[in-house]
């Protein structure tokens, strides 16, 4: 298939990124209608959604009529058939590449890098293989493209049949783009799953930094002399899991949700005592309390100034701003007083749930899936082994069926956290389990104590894989509902490991290489295989792999 033959149709192509969704709203005026009510959502990430007046951006956009003069000719034949090149080099076959690749890339991120980055992509891999995240939305794309696949395999086209077996995806942007696409794969129901590799253009980059790609990108990756050598690190890069966590909000009203990030979907309740339901998935975090205040801050100015948040590190720096004045230093609450935590150890029918006791000094409650948050840090404490056997903890990692619940105390301990000042400090270590509820109330105070006032709504902040959200949550008493989140793995998506060539720092590839090490004394990955729930053990660990034979077939 040519790289003309999967051009998106311009019907597809989506006209209006930001808009406001109507549901559930206590004031319908039809008995027996829906309620509605009004919250705003963006249909993508904020990172691809923002507003960009950078000059170089604007040029690039121009340039989206790249023609490839080398790779085709005015028939849009290659100039030269592999047929006559077979045997000259190593991978050339007969119109089969080693590893089929597409890209969606978010060119507004990385400062000046994006523009450049997706001109140099369109010169390399053709017009027809490169999709820009601002004009053509990853479901439309996907969907069209696996529908030409197995239109032609049907036909029996054995090129189509490889290609949508063996298709890569790289990812080109910050980690909201990453899961984005990952959200998008499985929503589709794509069989098998696409790998997805990583090319690091956000803040924090950590689903990049822990399967291998780096925590930013690095000029030289693009230049003339590197680009083959970049470009075949994704083609030899093996496929890893990566566990997906179901979410789900259930409030006792509609209205308290006034806002939400765009992987989330506002639903109608079918339960007792349930207004409305909430649920999405996550791969990095999932967090309530101060940490995701300072991110809303941040959020809210990239929103209003654009140009403010113009760089990685004037990001980070910004980070830092709001997360001194966000109450870490003076006057915050402890969480306790309007939180709940419970945990199930393990999944399966048998297990039950505890209940978990959450220190007064938590100002912010993590969930981790990946051992790397806000850009390389470590707030479980991987080098502290000796307390985390004690208490009975694995080492985690991110395909292990489990979630590490930690929490972040004063200011003082967030920020020697933060910086990482040595490994023996880290987040207050809480759980280690396969699924998390949290019940969330103003003016409950816990069990120690009055934490708001009682009959008046509260607000908390939460973020879902750096997507944060201001979260309105019910007064507190006797008879009334609390607001519940509730956590389980639901199943694995397929990430590109670059294990042979980890890239950054000595401190991010000791990070990365956890997962190589982790990876090699597993069982080995099939490729085409999808790892489902059900075939883990108590501990998450895959049991029976699903092989895919090169009919298209599946056997244990």
């Amino acid at each position: 298939m040519s790289a003309a033959e999967i051009q998106l149709p311009v019907s597809q192509v989506p006209e209006v990124h930001d808009y406001e969704v109507g549901r559930l709203d206590p004031t319908a005026a039809k008995p027996g209608e829906p309620h509605r009510v009004a919250y705003k959502q963006h249909d993508a990430p904020d990172e691809v959604v923002a507003f960009s007046n950078e000059s170089e951006y604007k040029e690039y956009r121009q340039l989206t009529d790249l023609r490839e003069p080398y790779q085709f000719s005015k028939g849009r034949r290659p100039n030269i058939p592999a047929d006559y090149l077979v045997g000259t080099k190593r991978f050339v076959g007969l119109q089969l590449a080693e590893a089929p690749l597409i890209v969606f890339i978010n060119a507004k991120s990385g400062g000046r890098v994006g523009p450049r980055l997706a001109t140099v992509l369109f010169h390399a891999l053709g017009q027809g293989q490169v999709f820009d995240l601002a004009d053509q939305r990853p479901a439309p794309v996907l969907k069209t493209l696996w529908e030409n696949l197995l239109a032609r395999e049907a036909e029996g086209d054995k090129r189509a049949a490889h290609i949508r077996r063996n298709m890569r995806i790289l990812a080109a942007g910050g980690d909201g783009t990453v899961t984005w696409i990952l959200k998008t794969i499985h929503d589709l129901g794509l069989d098998p799953m696409p790998a997805v590799g990583v090319m690091p253009l956000g803040t924090g980059n950590d689903l990049s930094l822990s399967f291998g790609w780096g925590n930013m990108f690095l000029n030289k990756w693009i230049r003339a002399q590197s680009l083959y050598h970049t470009l075949k690190r994704f083609a030899d890069a093996e496929v890893g899991h990566l566990d997906a966590w179901r979410i789900n909000i259930a409030a006792p009203a509609a209205d308290l949700f006034h806002e939400l990030p765009h992987s989330l979907q506002l639903n109608q309740a079918s339960k007792a005592g349930v207004a409305a339901e909430v649920t999405g998935c996550f791969w990095n975090y999932f967090s309530v309390g101060l940490d995701a205040e300072a991110a809303y801050g941040f959020h809210r100015l990239r929103e209003a100034k654009p140009w403010a948040a113009s760089s990685r590190l004037t990001n980070q720096a910004w980070y830092s701003f709001f997360s001194c004045t966000s109450g870490w230093f003076c006057g915050a609450a402890p969480l306790v007083n309007k939180l709940r935590l419970r945990v199930k150890d393990r999944a399966g029918g048998g297990a039950e749930w505890r209940e978990v006791e959450v220190p007064r000094s938590v100002r912010a409650l993590v969930l981790l899936n990946l051992q790397s948050y806000g850009g390389g840090r470590d707030l479980w404490g991987l080098s502290d082994d000796r307390l985390m056997k004690e208490k009975g903890f694995v080492d985690p990692i991110f395909d292990d069926g489990l979630i590490e619940v930690v929490g972040l105390g004063s200011g003082w301990h967030t920020a020697l956290v933060m910086g990482q000042v040595t490994s023996k400090l880290h987040a207050v270590r809480l759980a280690q389990c396969a699924a998390v509820e949290l019940e969330l109330a103003s003016g409950s105070g816990g069990k120690r104590g009055a934490g708001g006032v009682k009959d008046e709504t509260g607000l908390t902040h939460m973020q879902l894989d750096g997507e944060p959200w201001a979260q309105q949550i019910p007064a507190a008493g006797e008879g009334r509902q609390p607001l519940r989140v509730h956590v389980s793995c639901e199943y694995q998506s397929r990430m590109l490991f670059n294990s042979d060539d980890i890239q950054g720092g000595l401190r991010v590839k000791r990070l990365a290489k956890r997962g190589a090490l982790k990876k090699t004394n597993s069982l080995k990955d099939v490729e085409g295989a999808s790892v489902p729930v059900s075939t883990r053990t108590e501990h998450g660990s895959t049991v029976v792999p699903t092989v895919v034979t090169e009919d298209g077939s599946a056997s244990a």
